[in-house]
């Protein structure tokens, strides 16, 4: 009789190699179009912080340069970054935009500032459209500009609408109450498809109109067809997954929206069922055994795709240690995997002179581990221009 636990470790084997090849980890991507490759491979960067995103890059990339990036994220190129799955930035490829805005699960999202816009006395989404957001459409037309300039023409309009246009924030450290703009609009109008960032002006975030950013033509697809291409290439490229993993994936999604997608893509998925698991896997025909073995050593950045990609993260990640990971209010910490399997955080701290990297491994390091690790950081150093001091 197997023994079921060996049987299961070596599926997790399988399941590692296949998705870090898929994420461009194994191998990694070279050529004059690198930066669009891994935003496909990867359904999106997560690009909440700008350094953390392009570390990402970094580690699927060949020779990757900071302007290799910055040099597709600008309008008309092959890059746009936006609000979209996980209801967080992502820099995802300018030619998939319509699938990702459309695609992602903006209707529940969208519904939770109709919500919120109830609670403030602001008028419903339609009048929202035609009060606030197209005239600030016609006003930037052809002009990136900063969140405060749309802060302050939201506070305009609702005055001018007789509308409350300012409530009481958070007051934070200070026991005395602070004021802002009631209702701004951004992250609404990017799940609508009007707006998208257009990097930054200092430290403020800069904001574009979409039509003005892309070069998408007039012919808009219809929203579920997007939800069913998204999904159909979530599942292309972390396959084989589960419906939890869909839904956690793309978590703005309706259960009754994954179930449809399920439905159509079904005569063109495999599924399986994995020993020691009760759900089903779907993918995209069966892969052959022929992977490529990862490096011995990979870093990744925060709220990296692959840690992101699934609900259960067992490929990657032991039960035991995913509370090292994945801590309270959603942070995703910093990783390094050593055989494909994490088996360390890290964190950084930039001085003058170099940079400080704390490793805290889960296990105790063999001598040769640690100094294929150090090896790795003395690349990454290279990266960022900077001597390099391992602390483990």
């Amino acid at each position: 009789m197997k023994d079921e636990k060996s049987v299961n470790r070596r599926t997790l084997r399988k399941l590692n190699k296949k998705l870090l090849e898929m994420q461009c980890l194994s191998n990694k991507i070279r050529g004059p179009d690198s930066v669009i490759k891994v935003s496909e491979a990867c359904c999106g960067i997560n690009s909440q912080d700008f350094k953390e995103s392009l570390s990402a890059y970094w580690t699927r990339i060949e020779n990757f340069k900071d302007k290799d990036f910055f040099s597709e994220l600008k309008p008309k190129k092959g890059l746009v970054r936006t609000w979209t799955v996980r209801s967080t930035m992502h820099t995802i490829p300018s030619k998939d935009y319509y699938m990702y805005i459309f695609g992602s699960g903006r209707n529940k999202i969208l519904s939770r500032y109709d919500r919120y816009a109830r609670q403030l006395g602001i008028p419903r989404r339609e009048v929202r459209v035609e009060s606030l957001y197209q005239p600030l459409l016609d006003n930037i037309k052809g002009k990136a500009v900063t969140s405060n300039y749309i802060k302050q023409f939201m506070i305009d309009r609702l005055d001018g609408l007789g509308l409350a246009s300012r409530a009481e924030l958070r007051r934070g450290w200070t026991s005395q109450p602070t004021f802002g703009p009631s209702w701004i609009g951004i992250t609404e109008m990017s799940y609508l498809g009007f707006l998208v960032s257009a990097g930054r002006e200092g430290s403020e975030g800069l904001w574009m109109n979409t039509s003005d950013y892309l070069n998408l033509g007039r012919n808009i697809p219809d929203p579920e067809d997007c939800t069913i291409k998204l999904v159909s290439e979530y599942i292309q490229r972390y396959g084989p997954v589960t419906r939890s993993d869909i839904a956690y994936w793309n978590n703005g999604l309706f259960s009754k929206e994954v179930d449809n997608c399920l439905r159509v893509l079904e005569k063109d998925l495999t599924q399986e069922h994995f020993q020691g698991s009760k759900e089903t896997y779907y993918s995209y025909g069966r892969n052959s055994d022929e992977t490529v073995e990862p490096p011995k050593v990979i870093i990744l950045p925060e709220f990296d795709s692959i840690v992101m990609g699934y609900k259960d993260k067992s490929r990657f990640l032991s039960k035991e240690n995913l509370k090292n990971v994945s801590r309270p209010q959603g942070n995703i910490r910093r990783t390094i995997l050593l055989d494909g399997f994490i088996s360390a955080t890290w964190g950084k701290k930039r001085l003058k002179s170099k940079t400080i990297i704390n490793v805290t491994p889960f296990r105790t390091l063999k001598t040769s581990e640690k100094k294929e690790i150090t090896e790795a950081f003395i690349e990454y150093g290279d990266y960022l221009k900077t001597d390099i001091q391992i602390d483990f």
